[in-house]
């Protein structure tokens, strides 16, 4: 019996069919490869948040009541704060090896995806104003690509009053009992993070 062979328009079929399957796998595997991709992208961010606010707790759990100079020459506690900035005096941990305490500044503010954390410091040194000890110090980025952000305050802003939350602790002869962070990403919000505050009463320089 006679074998008939492929013709040309068979084979052209054939070949056509096969490219389109090869190009359904590429795609099935591309998106599949984006899909890992964008996991991996979350993932990481979120590594990087968490280990970011463990160490601001960490830092912030180690706030001291010390004095400094003030903007008229007096001396002020050194603990002031806003919605979107906060100074406080504490060991730096990347920095304990060297000893010493440092004035450290966190900062809000915006950028092109959203906010961003940015933290000033310098050596202390209680003869120095907040914005002396500042001048030649150069922000230092935290944390990027925040949705939200901000600080709160708890405590009585004088003797007497009821405690309550505030968004604003300035020119205050006391700390706050406690410090409120909270913290956004572009895919979730994040627990608030509550510190305890050390008190006036507890010890000063």
């Amino acid at each position: 019996m006679k074998q008939r062979g492929f013709t040309l328009l068979e084979m052209l079929i054939s070949l056509g069919l096969v490219s389109l399957l090869f190009l359904a796998l590429f795609a099935s595997f591309n998106t599949m490869a984006r899909g890992w991709d964008a996991a991996d992208t979350r993932l990481n961010k979120t590594e990087d948040m968490r280990l970011i606010t463990d160490f601001l707790r960490r830092q912030l759990g180690q706030a001291m009541v010390v004095r400094l100079k003030g903007e008229k020459e007096e001396r002020v506690y050194a603990f002031e704060g806003t919605a979107t900035s906060l100074r406080y005096v504490a060991p730096l941990q990347p920095l304990q090896h060297q000893g010493g305490v440092f004035l450290i500044e966190l900062n809000i503010v915006a950028a092109k995806d959203g906010k961003k954390l940015e933290m000033l410091f310098a050596p202390y040194r209680p003869e120095l104003t907040w914005e002396e000890a500042f001048k030649d110090a150069e922000p230092v980025l935290v944390f990027e690509g925040l949705k939200d952000a901000g600080f709160a305050y708890f405590g009585a802003e004088e003797e007497g009053k009821d405690p309550d939350w505030t968004s604003d602790w300035e020119d205050i002869p006391r700390y706050p009992d406690m410090l409120k962070l909270t913290l956004a990403d572009q895919e979730r919000a994040w627990p608030d993070m509550l510190v305890d505050l050390p008190q006036v009463t507890d010890y000063a320089r």
